[in-house]
């Protein structure tokens, strides 16, 4: 099964989330991420709040090492995809010609969302955005640790 995580850049939570995801090393389980603006690079390969997650939670050896932009290919060699927010959905949908019914959106938010501009402020400002990333990636582990269970369980039709 291919399961592919969409943000918008590729350079935060769908990554993360395609890490953690690979660290539970599930058989049969091929995981993928790509960002709707990634070819846009602002955010360079990897945000430096998200590789210091990766370092922290010891996810080296399953992070990917470039972003990637998303495209109707990713989308339809995906058995299922996961959306961190709606309009990243509505952007496949209108842009991409989206059209499976293998999706879930996760309203996961982004440091954006927070309030925080990209690589702007203050030690203070990084603190604090530290903290957010923090809480940002807690909701990632929780849906995948939910989804993991799904996909564990022998009543699971997502797997088949």
């Amino acid at each position: 099964m291919i399961i592919h995580f969409i943000c918008s850049g590729n350079s935060f939570r769908s990554r993360l989330a395609e890490a953690y995801l690979n660290s539970k090393k599930l058989s049969n389980i091929i995981t993928g991420s790509s960002g709707i603006n990634a070819a846009l690079g602002a955010n360079g390969p990897i945000s430096w709040y998200a590789q210091r997650i990766i370092q922290r939670y010891l996810l080296i050896p399953y992070e990917t090492d470039i972003w990637k932009q998303t495209t109707k290919e990713s989308l339809e060699s995906s058995d299922l995809v996961i959306f961190m927010k709606k309009d990243y959905h509505r952007y496949c949908v209108k842009h991409l010609g989206f059209k499976s019914k293998n999706y879930e959106i996760w309203d996961i938010p982004d440091v954006e969302d927070m309030g925080f501009k990209e690589n702007v402020g203050s030690p203070e400002d990084d603190e604090e955005r530290i903290k957010a990333t923090e809480e940002i990636f807690k909701q990632i582990k929780e849906k995948i640790d939910s989804f993991t269970l799904k996909l564990q369980s022998p009543y699971s039709s997502l797997d088949k």
